[in-house]
């Protein structure tokens, strides 16, 4: 589910009570049905909504999240506006070695903005390889797929450059 938000609202920077509101609404579920699905009280859905209650702990917003059947970026987008980690930081651990070193690279002051401006730039085309080798057939022919030359592939001597 893709989540769209009403007038221009920002889903990403919504607080979790909105979010969840627009989510819920995409749906078109009542608070009260909401709240049956996951077993809570309906009065409980409408104070977090309101803002009147602070967000749930992790286990019950993946609980929301399965009721409302939210794909990974909706439920990641709900996690995180509690306040809680993605599932991914949590699989991989926050004390990921790779993660710890590239938190501190992007937050390290002495380094210039079009530096780490780069490292994103850099970070997000590998992204989008590894993302492209991972997404699923498309529907109908099959198209051929240009294959990597033998030069452009890593070896345990060459590191992948050559």
């Amino acid at each position: 589910m893709t989540t769209r938000a009403a007038a221009g609202e920002s889903v990403r920077s919504a607080n979790f009570g909105e979010l969840l509101r627009v989510l819920r609404q995409q749906l078109d579920l009542s608070q009260g049905q909401l709240a049956q699905r996951v077993g809570l009280d309906r009065s409980y859905i409408n104070r977090i909504e309101a803002g009147e209650r602070g967000a749930p702990g992790a286990d019950v917003i993946l609980l929301i999240a399965d009721a409302l059947k939210l794909g990974a970026p909706d439920t990641d987008a709900l996690l995180s506006a509690g306040g809680h980690p993605i599932r991914a930081l949590v699989t991989l651990g926050l004390d990921d070695p790779t993660l710890l070193a590239l938190a501190r690279i992007l937050t390290d002051e002495t380094l210039e903005a079009s530096a780490r401006a780069s490292l994103r730039t850099t970070i997000d085309t590998v992204i989008a390889h590894w993302g492209k080798s991972r997404e699923a057939p498309a529907p109908g022919p099959v198209a051929k797929r240009a294959r990597p030359s033998a030069t452009t592939l890593p070896t345990a001597g060459n590191g992948g450059s050559r």
